[in-house]
């Protein structure tokens, strides 16, 4: 039954979709304050190091970002912040982009995008991988559960019972677990992990600073993503600070500008993902402004430190992003988080 009701959705956006129902939603005008911050990760064909709920594939990005540019205007979301600041009204259908991680794929992939049709993104990076060349741990063991008898020694090692669950699954559990993990420990437990499967490297899927450099100099914008993506309001107070201030410190050094925005990991509104003690420490560890991954568009009254977004992944197509866009902005329209 589940299956086919969410076949028959996808169906309706698809119909929706074609009859042109987006271009009549965006007649609609924008209140005074509103826009749709879009939030996304890995750009690219490669399934296997990005889950699919985080996964975009490059022509479908195009695609997208054609759109964008034809029937929005897209800022970056510093002069986003900056407008809301000086109380000054946003521009009609206003639209900004980000994404999470740091991946290398956002310079092989998204940038070159990004330049032809002259539009601005921030890159929320993970400063542990993408400085230190450390592991990331998410798309490292998302990749390394899908290697031979990795789920089975997963289990082990975690403590988690996910054998015979696919990798996706596993990865679901796994970091349900690790979630709660102080920095030390979730390293100690990735690299027990890699000790004991052939998983894959270390490096490469992430950013470096040249290619942030370079992406910097062609428009694009930085913040940060904490140095190691833990859930910040699951970590004690000293952590919490560290992740926040050494990520900011050590950011706007190798970029050599402020660095003035973060995105919470997991930053939805759910279960202690983020909470009033995240939003102080953020506030003092300098920030301006954070986002989250709660579902919504930015009106009015938002709170500049758990700013919504609208995830975007390769699921559902053109259709689903382009109805969900105009759905976001009507619900900004009746003031409708």
């Amino acid at each position: 039954m589940t299956t086919f009701k969410t076949s028959a959705k996808r169906v309706a956006v698809r119909c929706l979709h074609h009859l042109g129902a987006p271009a009549l939603m965006r007649r609609r005008s924008n209140p005074s304050g509103s826009a749709v911050v879009l939030a996304y990760h890995s750009v690219t064909d490669d399934a296997g190091y990005a889950l699919p709920g985080i996964r975009i594939t490059p022509g479908l990005f195009a695609r997208q970002i054609k759109h964008l540019a034809q029937h929005y205007i897209v800022l970056d979301l510093h002069q986003i912040v900056e407008i809301r600041g000086l109380g000054e009204p946003l521009p009609t259908r206003c639209v900004a982009i980000t994404f999470d991680d740091g991946y290398l794929d956002n310079y092989t992939n998204a940038f070159p995008v990004l330049s032809k049709y002259k539009i601005p993104a921030t890159v929320f990076a993970t400063v542990d991988p993408v400085l230190n060349t450390g592991r990331f741990w998410v798309s490292w063991l998302y990749e390394a559960l899908q290697m031979p008898n990795s789920i089975t020694a997963a289990s082990a090692v975690f403590g988690v019972a996910c054998s015979g669950r696919d990798a996706e699954e596993a990865f679901n559990l796994i970091s349900a677990r690790l979630n709660h993990c102080s920095r030390e420990e979730r390293h100690q437990l990735v690299e027990e992990l890699a000790r004991q499967v052939d998983g894959p490297p270390a490096e490469g899927r992430m950013l470096n600073r040249s290619q942030m450099l370079e992406m910097q100099a062609g428009g694009m914008s930085f913040g940060s993503h904490t140095m190691t993506h833990p859930i910040l309001a699951n970590i004690d107070a000293k952590e919490r600070v560290q992740e926040l201030l050494t990520s900011r410190e050590l950011l706007s050094r190798a970029l050599s500008r402020p660095v003035e925005i973060i995105a919470y990991p997991n930053g939805r509104s759910i279960t202690h993902n983020y909470d009033d003690a995240v939003i102080n420490a953020t506030k003092g560890a300098g920030y301006v402004a954070a986002v989250t991954s709660k579902r919504g568009a930015i009106q009015a009254g938002s709170d500049n430190f758990a700013l919504p977004r609208m995830g975007v992944s390769q699921q559902g197509g053109m259709a689903r992003f382009a109805l969900n866009l105009e759905r976001f902005r009507a619900r900004a329209s009746v003031g409708v988080t």
